[in-house]
C-alpha cells in the first residue's frame, strides 16, 4: 500500500466518524494508507519534526476541512472601518493549513475537501488555492459518498497511480 498523509481534526460526532471511515475504506480500496500524527507521534517541544518524518514516506495530501469551531458572533477588524460581523461562523483546525503547507512543499498532489459550512480560509479559499476545493454537505454523504464526491477522489488517486 502507498502511504498519504491525512489531516483533519479530531472527530467529535457521528457524522464526521462515518465521513471519515467512509473516505479511509474508499482509499485503503484503492491501495492507499491514510497516516497523520495522530496521538502516539505527538511531540509537545517539536510538533512539526514528526509530521515532516511522516510525510517524507507519502505520495499525497489528503485535506479535510471539517468543523472544529462555531462561533455563534464574531468580529472581524473589531473596531475599525472595516469591521465585520460574523454570525454562526464555522472554523476547522489550524493543522488542516499547517500540515497542506507543509504537503504542498514538499510537491505531493493534495486532495482538499471541505465541509460546506465551514468558512473558507487559508488552504480553504478557493479564491487563494492552487487546488479546486471540493464542499460537501456532511449529512448527504452519510449513506455513501455522491457520484461527485467519487469521481473528485478518483481523479486525485489516479493521479497518484500515475506519479508512482
Amino acid at each position: 500500500m502507498t502511504d498519504i498523509f491525512i489531516s483533519h481534526p479530531t472527530p467529535f460526532n457521528e457524522q464526521q466518524e462515518k465521513f471519515l471511515v467512509l473516505l479511509e475504506s474508499k482509499l485503503a480500496n484503492a491501495q492507499l494508507n491514510p497516516v497523520n500524527l495522530g496521538k502516539k507521534n505527538w511531540s509537545y517541544r517539536n510538533p512539526m519534526k514528526p509530521i515532516k518524518d511522516i510525510m517524507r514516506t507519502c505520495k499525497g495530501a489528503v485535506i479535510i476541512g471539517l468543523e472544529r469551531f462555531h462561533s455563534y458572533i464574531g468580529y472581524e477588524f473589531e473596531h475599525s472601518g472595516r469591521e465585520k460581523e460574523y454570525v454562526h461562523r464555522y472554523e476547522s483546525t489550524p493543522w488542516i493549513h499547517i500540515e497542506a503547507g507543509m504537503a504542498y512543499q514538499k510537491g505531493l498532489p493534495l486532495l482538499i475537501l471541505k465541509e460546506d459550512r465551514v468558512h473558507e480560509s487559508g488552504i480553504l479559499d478557493p479564491i487563494s488555492s492552487d487546488y479546486f476545493i471540493f464542499k460537501f454537505d456532511i449529512i448527504k454523504e452519510q449513506d455513501g459518498f455522491s457520484k461527485e464526491l467519487n469521481m473528485f477522489i478518483e481523479s486525485w488517486i489516479d493521479e497518484i497511480n500515475w506519479k508512482n
